[in-house]
């Protein structure tokens, strides 16, 4: 019984321990900021969009690593961060 409580614990113990997230470095240092100036530039379009997606996904979250990652190709919107280094 106490092998099977301290394996219980030893379990409990490891399980705690953060993770460590791991993320890849985008294309272009600050790639994001200057693509979402560009956008803002738009008007009141970009607002509405940002507001959509908050009120319809719960975030923007989502969307923004995509962007980041490069996945958001330039003909859905002009994204930097997809481009060749």
């Amino acid at each position: 019984m106490r092998k099977l409580a301290a394996g219980i614990a030893f379990a409990a113990a490891l399980s705690a321990i953060p993770a460590l997230a791991l993320a890849a470095q985008p294309n272009h240092q600050a790639c994001l900021g200057h693509d979402v100036s560009g956008y803002a530039q738009g008007g009141a379009a970009f607002g509405g969009f940002i507001s959509g997606l908050a009120s319809g996904t719960g975030g923007v979250g989502d969307e923004i690593q995509a962007h980041l990652a490069g996945l958001v190709p330039d003909m859905v919107n002009p994204n930097s961060c997809n481009d060749p280094g």
